[in-house]
């Protein structure tokens, strides 16, 4: 998914001659925190609530305030993934999308984004979600998505991040089965660290069974 496809059609740019009082209406009217400056089609700032409110005056305007050094954009074609960096790394709640020529095309919000990010992980597929560890060494997608195919499962998504300190890496799998008992055993088989599972509607027992064994342990 590109950013493009992503673009919300609910936020108008700010002009650099439109006033700060405009922008704050705006600001509340479109639940943001920031909003893109254009003029002439091409983008030439962003302008941020805190600074709008700091400035105390609804008659100013809006090129007095915007910052202009180091715009945070996106091009049409980038992925959805550089959207998200740029949201995480500056704090945004929207985000200006170019074309290869520099032309203004609009604006991706943070709920937007999220809202498609979670379609591409199936997040509200029913099934399942295991959490593995295990070194990197080890690490083999092909190999993980085998055992689960292997037992008539279907990867729907997964993640991976390198634990902090370590050569470990922790592995979330999405899987379409809620009831995935023969892939655990499975992993067990060949030795691979199930650290953690989310198993659809038995989650709530399980976790109460956790919750029973502690404190069993602590009355002994």
């Amino acid at each position: 998914m590109h950013a493009i496809d992503l673009i919300t059609q609910d936020i108008p740019p700010l002009r650099p001659q439109d006033d700060v009082g405009r922008a704050l209406d705006w600001l509340e009217e479109f639940k943001v925190m920031h909003l893109p400056v254009v003029e002439h089609g091409r983008l030439v700032g962003m302008v941020k609530d805190q600074e709008l409110v700091d400035r105390n005056d609804p008659h100013a305007l809006v090129s007095s305030v915007m910052g202009t050094v180091e715009i945070p954009f996106v091009r049409g074609q980038q992925h959805i993934y550089e959207a998200m960096k740029l949201f995480s790394e500056r704090g945004l709640t929207v985000v200006p999308v170019l074309d290869e020529m520099g032309v203004y095309l609009g604006a991706i919000t943070e709920h937007e984004a999220l809202k498609r990010l979670a379609e591409m992980t199936n997040i509200s597929e029913p099934g399942s979600i295991v959490v593995l560890e295990m070194n990197q060494v080890d690490y083999s997608l092909e190999q993980i998505a085998r055992i689960v195919e292997g037992n008539d499962g279907k990867v729907l998504s997964v993640y991976s991040q390198t634990l902090p300190g370590t050569t470990r890496v922790e592995i979330t799998l999405k899987i379409n089965r809620e009831d995935i008992s023969d892939i655990l055993q499975s992993f067990e088989r060949y030795e691979i660290m199930v650290k953690t599972t989310y198993q659809g509607s038995r989650f709530h027992d399980d976790l109460r069974g956790r919750y029973e064994e502690l404190m069993r342990f602590i009355n002994l």
